[in-house]
């Protein structure tokens, strides 16, 4: 699918977006306001970007009888055109930054969205012809987070998502190096690498072979997703639409934040990590690799919850996206192990371990709270239950900001936490990082301008989901 930008005076623009919907979806093209629906429309962020005429909206558009809203209404099934002239003032900028605002629907869900478009410039030079340029690829097939129907992609966005995966998956690997299940293992295990070997060469290969098995273990752990999702390749792709999975993820990170609350611990069965261990330390290959099957095994109290989290987040992604998450967590983890071995003067500047330890599990306890309510938005959304309205989803992530502020603070405790004497400087700068964002969070629950929230778009239920607004301007259905 592609887009173009056609220069048709000086200052003068057409775009044109194509895309292609997909079997059984339809594309609300007209404005209806006995149902308050609107149609296709594209809205610019800059003032500077005026809109000449009306948009043309082209494609296969038919009436039909809607069965969601009992009346005859204007759709484009298969595939859509959309042409806006526009015109700037003052020079070209590089990117035009847009939202493109439409509804979708099947026979069974109606599913409002909102997509962020940037539309490259490139200095006004014609790509093809002197006077064309190619603006972002836009696929209706492919489901947004917002509210999990069909939606907008970009070609471009490809390659950048699976590198956010990665970075996302590379991230978590990072907090799980700083959990209680992890941190102690760097200086004993880096250290028997080194003395135990007969020359630091030999150590240091040792170490970074521990690493590299750290690092494939947790991608072979995303191998039973390709069978599943060549089965069934549309199976991991409608966990986002379907509210009963929701739930259940719901309820699975709930259990995982007061895993990490203390109030239990969630381990795999001892048979799993007694029979990696006896074949530890046997001293070579396979032995380093039971050793770095044991660490996966017996961190899971600290990791599972992570890896949760990651998991869920790149399913509707499918396999790849999977595994590009799951290798950024497993580097992560292996590094550390790695370089250690290579630069052992570097343990020494290792803090110690300590209460500080627990308190990074609880502050990841709250996370995976906010993480849930997300789930059971999802599910609210399609099932159009009205729990968890716009105003609501904040107010609980509001109240999650409060919680972890004041606990960071000293104020609130939990069953494993030492007793907090002084605070650190970076309790405090952490304190005050989550405050400033509970703050950021504050206007969404307001009926004004500033209720957008843009830095986290795509969390909440979009504004039409709204308690300050009629029902109809966001109706969601599954029957």
């Amino acid at each position: 699918m592609a887009g173009n930008r056609k220069k048709v005076a000086e200052g003068q623009y057409e775009l044109r977006f194509t895309g292609t919907i997909s079997s059984g979806w339809q594309v609300y093209t007209k404005p209806n306001e006995a149902v308050s629906l609107e149609g296709v429309k594209i809205v610019f962020s800059d003032n500077a970007i005026q809109k000449k005429g009306a948009q043309q909206i082209t494609g296969n558009i038919k009436t039909i009888g809607d069965k969601i809203f009992d009346l005859s209404t204007e759709v484009a099934v298969q595939h859509l055109e959309i042409v806006q002239a526009i015109s700037l003032s003052g020079a070209v900028p590089a990117k035009l930054k847009a939202v493109l605002i439409y509804n979708t629907a099947n026979s069974e869900e109606f599913i409002p969205q909102e997509r962020k478009i940037d539309i490259v410039m490139e200095g006004g030079v014609d790509m093809a012809s002197a006077n064309r340029i190619w603006v972002p690829t836009i696929d209706l097939k492919k489901p947004v987070n917002d509210c999990g129907g069909t939606g907008i992609s970009t070609e471009e966005s490809d390659s950048g998502g699976l590198l956010t995966i990665f970075l996302l998956g590379f991230l978590g690997g990072l907090v799980a190096l700083i959990t209680p299940c992890v941190f102690p293992m760097i200086p004993l295990t880096v250290t028997f690498f080194t003395k135990k070997a007969t020359n630091k060469k030999k150590g240091v290969f040792n170490a970074a072979l521990y690493g590299f098995f750290i690092f494939l273990i947790y991608v072979l752990l995303s191998v039973p997703f390709y069978f599943l999702d060549s089965a069934s390749p549309e199976i991991l792709n409608s966990v986002s639409t379907n509210p009963w999975l929701n739930i259940i993820f719901f309820a699975v990170f709930i259990i995982f934040a007061l895993s990490f609350f203390g109030l239990f611990e969630i381990t795999l069965p001892s048979s799993f990590s007694g029979r990696a261990d006896s074949k530890a330390g046997t001293g070579n290959v396979l032995g380093i690799f039971f050793m770095a099957l044991t660490l996966a095994i017996v961190s899971f109290s600290c990791t599972g919850p992570i890896l949760g989290s990651l998991l869920v987040g790149s399913l509707t992604g499918g396999a790849v996206q999977l595994t590009v998450g799951m290798g950024g967590f497993g580097l992560a983890l292996a590094l550390p192990f790695a370089l250690f071995a290579l630069f052992p003067n570097w343990l020494n500047s290792l803090p110690k371990s300590g209460g500080w330890l627990n308190s990074v599990k609880v502050v990841l306890g709250f996370v995976e709270v906010a993480l849930a309510i997300k789930f059971l938005s999802n599910a609210d959304l399609v099932m159009h239950w009205g729990l968890l309205k716009r105003e609501v989803f904040i107010g609980i992530w509001i109240l999650t900001g409060i919680g972890v502020t004041l606990y960071l603070l000293g104020k609130i405790k939990f069953p494993h936490d030492s007793p907090v004497k002084k605070l650190s400087k970076g309790r405090i700068a952490l304190a005050l990082v989550f405050a400033a964002f509970t703050i950021y969070l504050i206007p969404g629950v307001t009926n004004t301008k500033y209720a957008n929230l843009s830095l986290i778009s795509g969390f909440p239920p979009p504004l039409c989901y709204s308690l300050y607004q009629d029902p109809f301007n966001c109706k969601i259905l599954n029957r």
